[in-house]
């Protein structure tokens, strides 16, 4: 239900309350006045009255909240559930997220934190093959897929891949290995001194491709 209507039906039901006390107070008053037997004391019509005008308004109050109490409750619980949404939309935005307005939005959003899960996965894992923590290490670096792998790029045509796999013990054993243009059999890769052995190589072979198809200047 839309705030304002319900905050309508929450000001319509405390008139009610006010509306059934001053409608118990004057028919006790009312009653107690005309009703007052004549055998009694004249001095204490007015007392009596004002006795049951009280009595009339308790009686009158209690029943129109028997009455209105399940819907007093259905309020009561959406103003609980609407402050708990809000709630959750408040820290959704701290945390930098906000809440989806549908399944399409909530699917990007996962989409990129799983993006992101794979990246700082590869770069937190990176210390397995490079202890220097000063380049593998930087998750900024890494591309990260919704497959769980990751990509990082180290020079035109040369790629360090990452993937996690599962030993038969369910143990993860992480797998990087090194792809190169040109080859397309990926190079398992243990220690952050392959990849300089790899990039050193294929820099000479770059450079020597370049000169066989440099023009003479003879």
């Amino acid at each position: 239900m839309h705030a304002s209507v319900r905050r309508s039906v929450q000001a319509l039901l405390d008139g009610t309350d006010m509306v059934a006390m001053l409608a118990g107070a004057v028919s006790g008053a009312v009653a107690g006045y005309a009703y007052y037997p004549a055998t009694f004391d004249a001095a204490l019509r007015l007392p009596a009255a004002g006795a049951l005008a009280l009595g009339g308004a308790f009686v009158f109050t209690t029943v129109a909240d028997a009455l209105l109490a399940p819907l007093r409750r259905r309020f009561a619980q959406a103003d609980v559930a609407e402050m708990r949404a809000a709630a959750e939309a408040r820290a959704a935005e701290t945390r930098g997220a906000a809440v989806p307005s549908d399944l399409s939005e909530a699917l990007d959003q996962v989409a990129a934190a799983a993006e992101g899960d794979a990246a700082c996965r590869a770069a937190q894992a990176a210390y397995h093959i490079d202890l220097s923590n000063v380049l593998l290490s930087n998750a900024g670096r890494w591309r990260g897929y919704t497959t769980g792998e990751a990509s990082y790029y180290l020079a035109p045509g040369m790629v360090l891949h990452y993937s996690r796999e599962e030993t038969e013990r369910g143990v993860p054993e992480h797998c990087y290995t090194l792809l190169t243009a040109g080859d397309p059999t990926p190079m398992p890769i243990t220690n952050v001194q392959q990849i300089h052995e790899d990039l050193a190589l294929y820099a000479r072979k770059a450079t020597e491709a370049a000169d066989e198809t440099a023009p003479s200047t003879v």
